[in-house]
């Protein structure tokens, strides 16, 4: 293949990856992959989270969370940068395709496209403003225990934030957003990447409940056990 040929691939791959972007269709599915990369994401950082209940730290042993943390804390610095950067871009695409969407369902939106947005819950109407709060959410998650907290002493910094009321209080009411904002997203990720039939639809709705019930139920249990004294 000779010089030419292939800076006429690269133009026909950078045509049809424009067209593709600017298709509705084309940013639906970004939107769906990129939501799904977060999905998978969040079922991670859960399972990191849940090892704050492995180890004895009543009895004077170290909890798994800080051997968690300071695993995380001891890759090399490309790649811890390379994932969060990484999750970064994930995160604003997913977050401009989406209110583009949004911008132009409601710029085209029709007599009959109204009285379909009456059936609409609760979670897919409230998506743009539970987005935005789940990632105000998450500036000052990673503030309070990424940025100012010890990786070493991970425990005693998550119990020390959650014995405080207001935090644990922030934590739950956006818990209670990032509920509403997977329930419906888990649903639309299903729908676009997969059947959206009359009979399949209310299986993905039921997908999205128990997926944001466990993932966000576990979450919850951290700071509810902490203000409970079973961890402390």
């Amino acid at each position: 293949m000779g010089r030419k040929d292939v800076i006429a691939l690269m133009n026909d791959i950078i045509t049809t990856a424009c067209k593709f972007v600017t298709s509705s269709i084309g940013r639906k599915i970004l939107v769906a992959l990129t939501g799904a990369c977060l999905l998978l994401f969040l079922v991670g950082h859960l399972a990191g989270n849940m090892t704050i209940y492995g180890g004895d730290v009543a009895a004077g042993g170290t909890s798994w969370i800080d051997y968690y943390a300071t695993g995380l804390h001891s890759m090399p610095g490309w790649l811890l940068w390379s994932i969060r950067l990484g999750l970064l871009a994930v995160g604003l695409v997913h977050i401009v395709l989406a209110l583009v969407l949004k911008y132009e369902n409601y710029n085209a939106r029709t007599h009959y496209q109204k009285e379909g947005t009456l059936k609409a819950t609760l979670s897919s109407r409230t998506m743009v403003v539970t987005g935005i709060m789940i990632l105000c959410f998450m500036v000052f998650h990673i503030w309070t225990f990424a940025v100012c907290g010890d990786p070493h002493n991970c425990y005693q910094v998550i119990v020390t934030a959650f014995q405080q009321p207001w935090c644990s209080i922030v934590y739950l009411v956006a818990l209670c957003c990032l509920f509403m904002h997977v329930r419906h997203g888990v649903q639309s990720v299903l729908q676009t990447l997969g059947l959206s039939t009359r009979k399949v639809r209310p299986l993905y709705n039921i997908v999205g409940i128990l997926f944001g019930l466990a993932v966000c139920g576990c979450l919850a249990s951290i700071p509810v056990c902490v203000m409970l004294g079973i961890l402390k």
